[in-house]
């Protein structure tokens, strides 16, 4: 089974996904991959020094700080970085996911549905968390930004991608999100979830 989660950042996604790792999921995460490819990938780096100026890459490397401030300026900014990154990284994950063998393969990407890649899975889920929950969420998590910085990146996160309608996802609160996925599970493959 292959299941896609995705929402906008403090949603829940990650969480939810950890609490399958236990039971033998394969979790996919987006972030750590962007992160991954961005350190390796010379054309990556060349694309984002291109598209952001010199600050955002050099021989150590892209510096994620400097790169998240340059590319959240703006609706176009942030989709300057989409541009460079994108590619590389869908093709990455798709390669991770359907060649996955584990029984249960998670991929926690926020993007899925910018992506349209909802066709790999056999659920996609969109977590529902309300704005303050998610601001909450992230302020504690992310202290190096100033909280109006944090709702501005929010906010354009959302205006880049609004949420995704249609008979392929599943919206839930992340409170109810592993429940109805061991429900799924067990309905669909007849086997017990831990």
């Amino acid at each position: 089974m292959r299941i896609g989660f995705a929402g906008y950042m403090g949603a829940g996604k990650t969480t939810c996904a950890r609490s399958f790792e236990s039971g033998g999921a394969r979790v996919i995460d987006a972030d750590a991959e962007a992160k991954a490819l961005m350190a390796r990938d010379c054309q990556v780096r060349d694309g984002l020094r291109a598209a952001f100026g010199d600050s955002v890459a050099g021989e150590d490397g892209v510096r994620t700080g400097e790169l998240g401030r340059a590319a959240f300026q703006s609706a176009e900014s942030l989709r300057a970085l989409n541009r460079v990154t994108h590619p590389p990284l869908v093709a990455r994950l798709e390669r991770l996911v359907l060649e996955c063998a584990e029984p249960l393969c998670i991929l926690d990407a926020a993007l899925i549905p910018l992506w349209n890649i909802e066709p790999w899975f056999d659920l996609c889920v969109w977590f529902d968390a309300p704005f303050e929950t998610r601001f909450e969420r992230l302020r504690a998590k992310r202290a190096d930004i100033d909280e109006r910085e944090l709702v501005r990146r929010m906010r354009l996160q959302e205006e880049v991608m609004g949420v995704p309608a249609g008979g392929r996802w599943v919206r839930l609160p992340d409170s109810e999100c592993r429940g109805y996925i061991v429900d799924f599970l067990e309905t669909k493959s007849k086997v017990k979830v831990k």
